[in-house]
C-alpha cells in the first residue's frame, strides 16, 4: 500500500514489504518520470528475503501537482529523511537509469557503513552520447518535447512486443512538461560535471562494490567498457541481461532479482 509523508514540507510516496531480516534493506530508486510502481513485478521476488523499500520522487507520487524546483541534491535529502524516519540504518540501493546518480551522491554522504554497496541498473555509463544530448536538449523546449520523449520511449522499447513493458509505459504518462524538461536538465547537468557515472563512481571517496546490470546497447564497444573499467577497479562487476528494453524490473523480472541476490552475497 502507498503512503504518503510530508518530510520538511514535501511529499513522500513510498510504499514497505518484506522481512526484517538480518542485512542491509532494499532501497528501490528509480529514474525521473516513473513512480514506485515501476518495480511492481519484481518485489515479490525480492519480499521473501529482505526488507524492500520502494520510493517515489517528489512530486512523482499520487498527486502530480507541480512541484517547485528540485534535483540530484533534493532526491537525495528526500531519500535519506525518508530512510531516517523508518529507522532505516543499513541499506542497499538499486537504482534504474539516472536514479543512479542520487545513489552514488548518497553513498558519498553517508559512507560504507550505512551504503555498504549500490547495484544501478541499465544507466549510460559512457559520456552522453550526441543522440541522447540532442533528445534532452529537445525536451527542454515547449514546442518539441512530446515528439522527442515519444521518440527517446520508441528507443527504451527497442521494438519490443512484451506486454508487462508496454502496458506500464502505456499507463504512465502523468508527467508533463515541466518535469521532463526538468529532468533532462539535471541528467544534462550531471553528466557535463562527472563526465560519465564511471568518473562519478571513481570520485567516491570510499570504493565498495558497484554492479551495473543492464541489456543496452547492444554493442561490443559497450562490454569492452565494462571489461576494462573492472579491471582497473577491482570494486566494480557487470552483468548483461538478455532483454530488448530499457526495463529489466518489468521485462526481466526473477532475472534481476538474481542478480541482487547474487550480489547481496
Amino acid at each position: 500500500m502507498t503512503t504518503t509523508m510530508t518530510l520538511d514540507g514535501v511529499q513522500i510516496a513510498f510504499d514497505e514489504s518484506g522481512t526484517a531480516a538480518p542485512g542491509p534493506a532494499l532501497v528501490l530508486l528509480t529514474g525521473w518520470c516513473h513512480d514506485h510502481r515501476y518495480y511492481d513485478r519484481l518485489v515479490d521476488h525480492l519480499v521473501p528475503d529482505h526488507r524492500v523499500i520502494r520510493i517515489s520522487w517528489r512530486g512523482h507520487g499520487p498527486d502530480r501537482t507541480p512541484v517547485p524546483d528540485f534535483g540530484v541534491a533534493e532526491q537525495v535529502s528526500d531519500t535519506i529523511a525518508l530512510l531516517d524516519t523508518l529507522g532505516v540504518d543499513t541499506f542497499v540501493p538499486m537504482s534504474h537509469a539516472h536514479g543512479g546518480w542520487v545513489a552514488m551522491d548518497m553513498a558519498e554522504k553517508l559512507g560504507p557503513e550505512r551504503v555498504p554497496r549500490l547495484m544501478i541498473v541499465d544507466l549510460i555509463m559512457t559520456q552522453m552520447p550526441p543522440e541522447f544530448q540532442g533528445a534532452l536538449r529537445a525536451m527542454q523546449h515547449p514546442d518539441s518535447w512530446q515528439s522527442a520523449r515519444l521518440d527517446l520511449v520508441r528507443s527504451w522499447l527497442a521494438g519490443s512486443a512484451n506486454d508487462a513493458v508496454s502496458d506500464y509505459v502505456n499507463r504512465e504518462g502523468g508527467f508533463g512538461y515541466d518535469m521532463w524538461a526538468r529532468c533532462c536538465r539535471v541528467i544534462q547537468n550531471a553528466y557535463e560535471h562527472w563526465g560519465s557515472p564511471m568518473a562519478r563512481m571513481e570520485q567516491l571517496t570510499h570504493p565498495r562494490p558497484v554492479r551495473h546490470v543492464f541489456s543496452h546497447p547492444k554493442v561490443a564497444a559497450y562490454d569492452a567498457l565494462h571489461e576494462e573499467f573492472s579491471a582497473r577497479n577491482d570494486w566494480f562487476s557487470f552483468t548483461r541481461l538478455d532483454g530488448e528494453t530499457h526495463f529489466p524490473a518489468l521485462e526481466l523480472p526473477a532475472e534481476l532479482a538474481a542478480e541482487i541476490t547474487h550480489f547481496l552475497k
